[in-house]
This record gives structure tokens, sequence and C-alpha cells, in this order.
């Protein structure tokens, strides 16, 4: 688990009132002194692509409130390298649809102002 440790959330709005199509909107700060940084890289830290991805999945759960595993990423595009100590705070914009038997589609970018970094489609599983 990345939250608490790696990064903080801001803001957390989740919108779920329409069955078809839930919106998600997160702003976190990302910890530039954590230790995964020492080593990718040292003097030019980058936010590792799994620890986005990450990110993703935790703030879904958060939203669900169910633990989830990914099961299939249709398209996941990493734009620009995420540094924490210029961009240390990111905003997520995820849309969650229910699919079936406990299946979400899950859309989602990682932004900071007009900066992509990361376009994600994939699909999480209820665990719980």
């Amino acid at each position: 688990m990345l939250s608490g440790t790696f990064f903080d959330i801001q803001s957390f709005t989740y919108d779920n009132t329409e069955e078809v199509q839930q919106k998600l909107q997160v702003v976190v700060s990302l910890m530039g002194d954590h230790p995964i940084y020492s080593g990718h890289f040292p003097g030019n830290p980058v936010v590792p692509g799994v620890c986005q991805v990450q990110m993703v999945k935790e703030l879904v759960e958060k939203a669900v409130k169910h633990p989830l595993n990914l099961t299939e990423s249709d398209n996941i595009k990493f734009l620009s390298m995420i540094n924490p100590l210029v961009n240390a705070q990111l905003e997520f914009n995820i849309l969650i649809r229910p699919v079936i038997d406990q299946l979400l589609s899950v859309t989602a970018t990682i932004a900071a102002g007009s900066i992509v970094f990361l376009k994600f489609k994939g699909k999480f599983k209820t665990t719980g």
C-alpha cells in the first residue's frame, strides 16, 4: 500500500450517483523523500510506472470500498515522467464503470495542470 507512505490524499471527490459511470477526482501529494527515489533514479527522481498504476488501484479501492485485483490492462500509456520534486501534486481523473459480476472497467489519467503523465484503461475485479 502506497497511501500514507508514498503519497497523501489532499482531496477526494467520488460521484457514484449514476449506475452506468462513476466519477472519481483526487488530488494527491507525493512524498519526494520516499526511499524508492534513491534507486529510481539517484539525483533525478522519477515515479515508477508500477507505482502510478498502484495509486490508481488504491484510489478506486477507496471509492468502491472493496479490495481489487487488476485483471486486464487494455491500454497503459506513460506520456511524461513524474519528478516528485517538480510535480509534487497530481490530479487523478478516474471513470469507473461496473461491467458484470464484481468486474469494474476503469479509465484514468494522472496530470498536473496541462501535463498528462498517464493514460490508463483496464479492468479490476473485487476480491472481497
